[in-house]
């Protein structure tokens, strides 16, 4: 049985994950606290899905703090601040009702962008992974379940994101290198988790909060607002607002001088961070 599947099966956060109110099956144990049994085990899962947001200021501060812990991880904050570029990240799909959208609008204006997957949406739509690549977007891994990583044991951290490169991989034909943690959430043992298994951490210098479902005139305001060289955009595929305020949004931008790049290019250039 692919791996992927049988996570499926075991972890109650797919069905959380899926609408279910109430987890028809149990969470699995190993890694889970002793203490407390099965229902202690489904709490502990459940917590897992409770969506955290990082904001750009938390995560610029938990990088000052590594520095001066003199941790070295595989990441990056932002691009060349010297250089009029901006990184869309697009998390959290595919969603077949807005995708389409997504990648319209960016064809359209001759854009390329960054979308992280959740792995079990990818297997829903990989013909949508797969269009994002073709279109010569990046795609990187958001986990399978879009679970809280800081919430689970470090070994099946790993198995989130093995079981999302799976579907990705195997959607695109490439192996995939990019990770963000769901919500920016991760602690030491999930940055190096993610880099041995060869991906580079992606964190984020803008958060518009399309989340919360603004309008779209809001939406755009703040992303306008606070658009700087080298600046990392969160923003979601899933969000009707975002899909609408999108095309405005990159004709905005360009007549402001920026030039939009992959997290790729920008990996590139010699000023990121």
């Amino acid at each position: 049985m692919r791996t992927s599947v049988m996570w499926a099966v075991c972890v109650v956060v797919a069905c959380v994950w899926g609408g279910c109110k109430e987890p028809a099956v149990s969470a699995p144990t190993e890694g889970a606290p002793a203490a407390g049994g099965a229902a202690t085990a489904d709490e502990y899962w459940v917590n897992a899905l409770h969506e955290v947001y990082v904001s750009p200021a938390e995560l610029q501060a938990q990088h000052e703090t590594e520095r001066r812990r003199n941790v070295h991880l595989n990441k990056i904050m932002h691009g060349d601040r010297a250089r009029p570029q901006i990184a869309l990240t697009f998390d959290d799909g595919p969603h077949p009702d807005c995708t389409p959208g997504i990648l319209k609008a960016l064809a359209d204006a001759r854009a390329h962008a960054t979308f992280f997957v959740v792995g079990e949406k990818a297997e829903q739509n990989p013909g949508l992974v797969k269009a994002e690549v073709d279109a010569g977007h990046s795609v990187g891994n958001h986990t399978y379940h879009h679970v809280n990583l800081t919430k689970i044991p470090q070994r099946l951290v790993a198995v989130e994101v093995q079981a999302c490169g799976d579907v990705l991989q195997r959607a695109t034909g490439v192996k995939p290198h990019l990770f963000r943690p769901p919500g920016g959430d991760y602690d030491l043992e999930v940055a190096t988790t993610a880099n041995a298994l060869g991906y580079t951490l992606v964190l984020w210098t803008d958060d518009p909060a399309d989340y919360a479902n603004p309008p779209a005139p809001v939406l755009m305001a703040r992303t306008l607002d606070w658009a700087h060289n080298g600046g990392i955009i969160l923003i979601h595929d899933g969000v009707a607002e975002t899909v609408k305020m999108l095309p405005q949004l990159l004709s905005d931008l360009r007549a402001r001088g920026f030039e939009f790049v992959t997290i790729d290019q920008m990996l590139q250039e010699p000023g990121h961070e």
